[in-house]
């Protein structure tokens, strides 16, 4: 049974209802209450209380785990609030299963994300500030039997002025490496607990890691902000004139991912449609895109076939939201989708080279901790609050 088969029991009259203005305002409350726990007329989800402007292509399609209060993981919701198998975005809309419970799918997230967008504000202030954690890894330290690996965290920041007249600041605090995980902390703490490591890079110096946090900086920027780097480092003024229909915003991005630097994959291809889910997520993370730009996104990544609905999801802060999921070859992005502000919590991607036996060989989560307009001062970024 979809959204549609659930409205008509009261609407008899209201075939395709669900995807008019009303029926999408409706679909939107299903989500959030799904997101919440909230009841949903008949039915309840039973669910229980994510350098700043990387590229893409540049970190090696890094992200998924963490260390610590500081680690964006991906918990699954209990058992009965989310499907044995993720539904995809092409999938059955709004299904409820057998036990009266509606069944999201990725669709279903991302469109109600939309709607919600494009009735967003138009904010403003001074500044674009954005501030995330950042976890990125495996480093490997240690040889033989005593060999583990460390993630490491960073807070970044930046403040990119609205007036080009007005200076634009970025700052950044270390948060220290830590284990990777269960079996890396043991293998550390059977080498001493170690709170520092020297490791041997490329040149004359080398890199030192520390489970200690840095002091806070607090920089000013060189030249103007850029965005999506690997869209064409777009200014402030043409993220602002960016196409807000979505068959033209999708146009343009895979346009430039056929021309541009990603080696030329055709639209449509599945290299195409990982790099363009990769890119609008990018561009909904942590760009000062419009609105109705933010809702086309959306629905874009509502058309891509293969994304996948995880259910009701949590950051390791205890923010809720809706997980959705997409997998192309190596490569495996997730976002936790805020049902209630359209706002993306957090982002992790995992790639796994070819030939590696096991994920996690590239790793790299993004946090989002403040993503909007500030009339606020800049300032070095304080350890995050745990």
């Amino acid at each position: 049974m979809d959204i549609d088969d659930v409205v008509r029991r009261g609407r008899p009259d209201s075939t395709g209802w669900a995807r008019s203005d009303a029926g999408r305002r409706a679909l939107d409350g299903v989500v959030t209450a799904a997101s919440a726990g909230e009841p949903t007329g008949r039915t309840a989800a039973r669910a229980s209380r994510p350098a700043l402007r990387w590229s893409l292509l540049g970190t090696g399609l890094a992200g998924v785990a963490a260390a610590g209060v500081l680690a964006v993981s991906v918990v699954a919701a209990p058992q009965a609030a989310r499907t044995e198998i993720p539904p995809s975005a092409g999938g059955h809309p709004g299904a409820v299963d057998s036990g009266g419970t509606v069944s999201l799918t990725a669709r279903d997230i991302l469109l109600a994300a939309a709607n919600r967008a494009e009735r967003a504000p138009a904010e403003t202030g001074r500044y674009w500030h954005v501030e995330t954690l950042d976890v990125h890894g495996p480093v490997p330290v240690g040889t033989g039997a005593d060999r583990y690996s460390l993630l490491r965290s960073r807070i970044n920041a930046s403040w990119d002025a609205g007036d080009p007249r007005v200076a634009s600041w970025y700052g950044h605090r270390e948060l220290g490496s830590r284990p990777r995980g269960a079996e890396d902390e043991r293998a550390w703490r059977a080498a001493g607990s170690p709170t520092e490591w020297t490791l041997a890079v490329d040149g004359p110096t080398k890199l030192v890691l520390s489970t200690r946090p840095g002091e806070g900086r607090l920089d000013r920027e060189p030249g103007a902000p850029r965005y999506l780097e690997d869209l064409g480092r777009l200014t402030l003024k043409q993220v602002r004139q960016l196409p807000d229909e979505p068959g033209a915003l999708r146009a343009w991005v895979t346009e430039r991912i056929r021309t541009g630097r990603d080696a030329g994959y055709p639209a449509g291809s599945a290299e195409s449609d990982s790099l363009l889910f990769g890119h609008l997520s990018r561009l909904l993370l942590d760009t000062p895109a419009p609105p109705k730009v933010r809702a086309a996104a959306f629905r874009i990544l509502a058309d891509i076939p293969g994304v996948r609905s995880l259910g009701v999801v949590q950051d390791v802060r205890g923010r809720s939201g809706q997980g959705v999921e997409f997998r192309s070859g190596p490569r495996t992005e997730r976002l936790i989708v805020d049902t209630s502000t359209h706002r993306l919590l957090a982002s992790t991607v995992v790639s796994i080279p070819k030939g590696a036996a096991a994920p996690g060989d590239k790793e790299r989560s993004t946090l989002v901790l403040t993503a909007d307009w500030s009339d606020a001062a800049p300032q070095a970024p304080a350890l995050p609050q745990e």
